[in-house]
């Protein structure tokens, strides 16, 4: 038995090893990070532009401004064009398929289906291209700024990338202020609503408020401004000079103070046709089509009141002698 000892030791430390080196993983094979493939500054990129089967698109940026210069101008979303570049930027691949790249056909690379290239202010243009889709589901073959390498690229990269000129739009034809606004008009096919901020000088969510001339509190305003702030379009914009403003069917006007108190009002009208209400902002460059629903659901909104709270209910007869502490 005395003989036997030190080989149960030496067999209990080796599992004992062996466990510690499994919980570590050292037996499993060590997977390489994804290979980023570029690294722009976004202060450096003069323009962009995205090609796939339906979408043909440059932006170009001047002076840390963006515009669309293809297919068309639109009003543009301050976030969009940045995340766009963001997403270049975390471009990575998962592994070499043809390090050469001799047979660019069987890849879908010869004519790429899809094409992304960003422009810098030296002149350099780094662009990645994407052919077929791999039999491995999610991933496709692609390339990146003339090297011969045909690489797998998951999908998801490609899409963040594939965007329309309505992913880049500003969609919010009303943006808000909440602790700026002094008071909201609405008028909708004849009907006539106002939210007015009593308490000037208070927070939005800590002032009063009067709907329709009844007292509300702040944190009740806020659901009305939201319908206000709310209101957007899936679709396209158009030019105002395209829309014909006669006899509109929606008016709203929004007064704010900055910090100074200096007021301003903005309007907006809207005509109605079919399902739409084309919104413009007066002496503004552009139409939104908003769903005619919408704005009648934001009617609707400034036709309620809110519900008071339940009153607390009264202590039963005798319970409130119970409750008092002897003396």
């Amino acid at each position: 038995m005395k003989r036997l000892i030190p080989t149960l030791i030496l067999v209990i430390i080796c599992i004992g090893g062996f466990w510690y080196a499994s919980s570590q993983d050292f037996f499993k094979e060590k997977k390489e990070p994804a290979a980023s493939l570029a690294k722009v500054n976004k202060d450096d990129v003069v323009s962009f532009t995205v090609k796939t089967a339906e979408t043909d698109l440059e932006m170009q940026q001047k002076d840390g401004k963006w515009s669309m210069t293809k297919p068309s101008p639109l009003p543009l979303n301050e976030y969009s064009s940045n995340g766009w570049v963001n997403s270049f930027n975390q471009l990575t691949k998962d592994a070499t398929i043809d390090a050469e790249g001799k047979d660019l056909a069987k890849f879908g690379l010869d004519k790429p289906q899809q094409q992304f290239t960003v422009k810098l202010k030296d002149g350099t243009v780094q662009t990645l291209s994407v052919g077929n889709p791999m039999l491995i589901e999610g991933f496709v073959y692609a390339m990146y700024s003339g090297s011969p390498e045909v690489f797998k690229m998951s999908d998801s990269q490609v899409k963040s990338l594939a965007v329309t000129p309505l992913d880049l739009m500003e969609k919010s034809p009303i943006r808000l202020e909440y602790d700026q606004v002094r008071a909201i008009n609405v008028e909708w096919k004849g009907e006539k609503f106002t939210l007015t901020k009593t308490d000037t000088d208070k927070k939005s969510y800590e002032a009063n408020w009067k709907l329709n001339g009844q007292d509300i509190k702040g944190s009740d305003a806020g659901s009305y401004l939201d319908k206000v702030q709310f209101i957007s379009t899936e679709q396209l914009a158009k030019t105002a000079a395209e829309v014909k403003m006669d006899s509109p069917e929606l008016r709203i006007e929004v007064k704010t103070a900055d910090s100074s108190n200096k007021e301003t009002t903005v309007t907006y009208t809207g005509k109605v046709e079919q399902d739409n209400v084309w919104l413009v902002q007066q002496n503004g460059a552009w139409a939104y089509a908003v769903p005619a629903a919408s704005m009648q659901e934001l009617a609707d909104k400034f036709k309620e009141q809110p519900q008071a709270p339940e009153p607390t209910p009264a202590p039963a007869a005798g319970q409130s002698d119970q409750t008092q502490p002897k003396q």
